[in-house]
């Protein structure tokens, strides 16, 4: 029998003993939505929450922060509070929140991402399209680039979606993320964002940070006392509990249908003339002058050079084709130009990468497996360059429904994939936001240095919602 909300209200009292989880009866009545205990349990920390200038709801992406988010605004609209801000990373993301806010809840909203929509919602008894009586609903760019009128309004609650973007905000060169939080003021800020840590401790200090300066000690006194100072953790981590709240997946599947990912991984065997691309770059690498990059250290350099060259052969050839370029305007370096234009000779010889091969199998293996286990035929592949994008596109367009998404496109093309597209090919701005649950088949055409990316991609499929469990498949190279 589906769980109804008030089996989940039920549920949550005896999982966080929530003694004001009954505020959001009135929220369950106005809206269309299955809610979970610890969604409630994230919601109703943010409402009790005694430190009454915000709260951050950092649950494992795809745990539904969305629906935590709407009910804590919901609860606000409902109890008279209705100055209330929702700030998206980009426009992008706007389909997936009106889409959730036309299907589950009756609040009233107004968009506010361009100059024609503020213009919609002007008029002249109202020169400010912030002043609604209405969710405000606008992009990080545009609140921060019309500052002056996003401050004027009182905001009761303002939410920040992917709000790990706003941890830089206590350095003095993040100029958006501190328009953002002049924006808020006074506000309650709730801030949503499955890896509060990316980096460093720091990321998370610059959350708190965000919600209320005057919380945690300053920058150099919370290094000192925190950073690689596990005998610190346990303060640390109580002091932190105070303003976050975060559900795992692990403890997510006691309350509700998680479903489980396979991990594989895929070797390939580089041909003979992809070896010889390689050892031209790495001989490159190691010899000790380098006028193409003067001032870049080796290690950065290999970094670099050959991330692209493991994404494709597409990925570093235009890049070799711009520092042929860059060397025939330079005196005195006929010699660097010689050996660079044999390279590009060397990766022009290369018709089509051992891994786009290897690719074709997994794709007819992995999709013989979706029809097996009734899973749908879709597949969404991740690169991190564009030209391996563009390569991969030519590669599959003739086999497949194939799209691509590289975060300069609009919503229309994920809004394919989810209706009749096969293969999606995604660049990792693709893996920021987007609910991909319609696919239970995830590609890693390269591996991000960054390992953080690899979870936010996988979490893009696997995540409430899905019904399959989720094959996860990434390419390594045989030889490295």
């Amino acid at each position: 029998m589906p769980q109804t909300p008030f089996h989940a209200y039920y549920k949550a009292r005896l999982l966080e003993q929530l003694p004001e989880a009954e505020q959001f009866l009135p929220v369950f009545a106005s809206s269309d939505i299955e809610i979970y205990p610890f969604q409630i349990a994230a919601a109703s920390f943010a409402l009790r929450s005694p430190y009454q200038k915000g709260a951050v709801l950092c649950d494992e992406a795809g745990m539904g922060k969305s629906h935590e988010a709407m009910l804590v605004i919901n609860q606000k609209w409902l109890e008279g509070y209705s100055r209330i801000l929702l700030v998206i990373p980009n426009a992008d993301l706007l389909h997936q929140w009106t889409e959730m806010l036309e299907r589950f809840y009756t609040v009233p909203y107004v968009v506010l991402t361009n100059r024609d929509q503020w213009r919609q919602n002007t008029s002249e008894d109202n020169s400010n399209a912030f002043i609604q009586d209405a969710i405000v609903i606008t992009t990080y760019d545009f609140a921060a680039d019309n500052e002056e009128a996003a401050k004027v309004v009182n905001w009761d609650l303002t939410v920040f979606e992917e709000a790990n973007a706003l941890s830089p905000v206590y350095r003095e060169d993040n100029k958006q993320a501190k328009a953002l939080k002049r924006i808020a003021g006074d506000s309650f800020k709730l801030l949503l964002t499955g890896t509060p840590i990316e980096k460093n401790i720091m990321d998370l200090y610059g959350l708190i940070w965000f919600i209320d300066e005057t919380l945690l000690p300053g920058e150099k006194e919370f290094l000192a006392r925190y950073l690689r100072r596990p005998e610190n953790y346990p303060e640390l981590s109580e002091q932190v509990s105070r303003y976050c709240f975060r559900t795992l997946r692990s403890q997510a599947k006691h309350y509700a249908k998680v479903t489980e990912r396979v991990l594989l991984t895929v070797e390939y065997t580089p041909g003979k003339a992809e070896r010889q691309l390689y050892e031209l770059l790495y001989a490159y690498i190691n010899q000790p002058e380098k006028r193409a990059f003067p001032e870049m250290n080796q290690y950065d350099l290999a970094l670099r050079l050959l991330g692209l060259l493991g994404s494709s052969t597409a990925a570093i050839l235009q890049t070799i084709k711009g520092i042929v370029k860059r060397l025939q305007g330079l005196e005195n370096a006929a010699d660097e130009l010689s050996q660079w234009q044999e390279i590009q000779t060397a990766a022009e010889s290369i018709p089509q990468d051992a891994k786009a091969g290897e690719l074709l199998t997994v794709l007819k293996q992995g999709f013989s497996l979706m029809k097996k286990t009734g899973a749908k035929q879709k597949a969404v592949i991740f690169t991190e360059s564009v030209e391996t994008q563009k390569m991969l596109q030519n590669l599959l367009s003739d086999r497949y429904r194939t799209l691509a998404y590289n975060g300069s496109a609009d919503y229309s093309v994920i809004r394919q994939f989810k209706e009749d597209g096969e293969v999606l090919i995604s660049t990792d701005n693709g893996a920021k936001g987007f609910n991909l649950e319609e696919a239970a088949f995830i590609i890693h055409y390269d591996l991000p240095y960054n390992t953080l990316k690899l979870e936010q991609r996988i979490d893009r499929c696997h995540r409430l919602g899905q019904e399959n469990d989720v094959l996860s498949v990434a390419f390594i190279d045989k030889n490295n």
